[in-house]
C-alpha cells in the first residue's frame, strides 16, 4: 500500500479526541496542523492541552483534521498564485467554480515581480502550495471540502511590489514552521510522522529562503504576535533563547488567520468549512 493510500486510509476513520491524540499524536484540531500531508497544513494543527479549535462535537476525525488543513492550503496557494501569477486556483483550473463555497478576493499580482532575483523561488512556492491542495484532496477524495471565501487583503499589504510580497510571505512561512513544531511532539503514527518530517524540512526551507531575502533586501516583515521574531542580521532564524525553533498552539495560529476574531475574519471572513472552524 503507497503512502498516499496508508493517509487516505487513515483519513477515514474516526477516533475519539482521547484515541486520535493517543494514536496519531495529534490533538482535535489546528491550524494547518494534522495536514502533515500538505505545506501550511500541520501549520495550525500543533495543538496545547485546551482545545480552542473545538468542534462542540465530542468526536474529531481524521477527515476533520485533514479538511482543516486543506482550508489552510487553500489560502497558501491562493496568496502565491495571485502575487506571483496573477490568477486564482478557479482560473487557473485548479479547482472548478463548483469547488468553493466563496470567492477568493483581494491581492494582484505583483508588479514587475519578473525582473526580481527571487522571482523563481516564489513560483517555486506556487508550485508546493498548489501542490499541497491538489495532494490533500487527492487523498479526502469526496470527503474534501470545498474553498471557503478568502479575503488575500486581510493585512492590507502584500502585492504592491517584490518587498511587499517578501513580507507577508515570510509571515505565512514562519507560522507554519511554527505549527509543525508544535505538532511533532504529539506525533506516534510512524506514516504521519514521516510524513511530517518531510514537510516540516520543506517548509523550513520555503522560511529559511523568505528570511534571507527580507535580511538581504531590507524588507521588514512585522511581528505577527508575541512569540514571533522578525529577520534580521542579528536575528536571521525565527528561534528561542535556546537556538529551537518557535513552536505555536492552535489558538495562536487561529489568532493570526483569523486577524483575532472568532468564528471568521480576516482571511477567512466567513470562517473555515468543514466540522473544525
Amino acid at each position: 500500500m503507497s503512502k498516499l493510500d496508508q493517509l487516505a486510509e487513515l483519513a477515514h476513520r474516526a477516533f475519539t479526541r482521547r484515541s486520535f491524540a493517543k494514536g496519531l499524536g495529534l490533538t482535535a484540531a489546528g491550524v494547518a496542523g494534522a495536514t502533515i500531508l500538505g505545506g501550511m497544513a500541520t501549520k495550525a494543527l500543533a495543538q496545547s492541552g485546551s482545545n480552542s479549535a473545538s468542534t462542540g462535537q465530542t468526536q474529531v476525525t481524521d477527515t476533520d483534521i485533514l479538511n482543516f488543513a486543506l482550508n489552510l492550503e487553500y489560502l497558501e496557494a491562493e496568496f502565491y498564485a495571485v502575487a506571483t501569477y496573477g490568477a486564482t486556483l478557479v482560473q487557473l483550473g485548479v479547482i472548478s467554480q463548483a469547488d468553493t463555497t466563496g470567492p477568493t478576493t483581494g491581492g494582484h499580482m505583483v508588479p514587475n515581480f519578473g525582473s526580481s532575483p527571487f522571482a523563481f523561488v516564489a513560483s517555486a512556492l506556487r508550485v508546493d502550495e498548489i501542490d499541497h491542495v491538489r495532494f490533500l484532496r487527492s487523498a479526502l477524495g469526496s470527503a474534501a471540502v470545498k474553498k471557503p471565501a478568502i479575503n488575500l487583503n486581510a493585512l492590507g499589504y502584500g502585492y504592491a511590489n517584490p518587498s511587499e510580497f517578501l513580507k507577508l510571505s515570510r509571515q505565512f512561512e514562519d507560522v507554519g514552521v511554527s505549527a509543525y513544531a508544535g505538532a511533532a511532539p504529539l506525533i506516534s503514527n510512524k506514516t504521519y510522522l514521516d510524513a511530517a518530517a518531510r514537510i516540516l524540512a520543506t517548509e523550513a526551507q520555503h522560511s529559511g529562503s523568505v528570511r534571507f531575502a527580507c535580511v538581504y533586501w531590507g524588507v521588514n516583515s512585522p511581528a505577527v504576535d508575541s512569540l514571533d521574531v522578525p529577520p534580521s542580521s542579528s536575528k536571521p532564524f525565527c528561534v528561542d533563547s535556546m537556538a529551537l525553533s518557535i513552536a505555536r498552539t492552535t489558538s495562536q495560529v487561529l489568532n493570526i488567520v483569523y486577524a483575532g476574531h472568532q468564528g471568521g475574519g480576516g482571511f477567512y471572513p466567513q470562517g473555515m468549512n468543514g466540522n473544525i472552524r
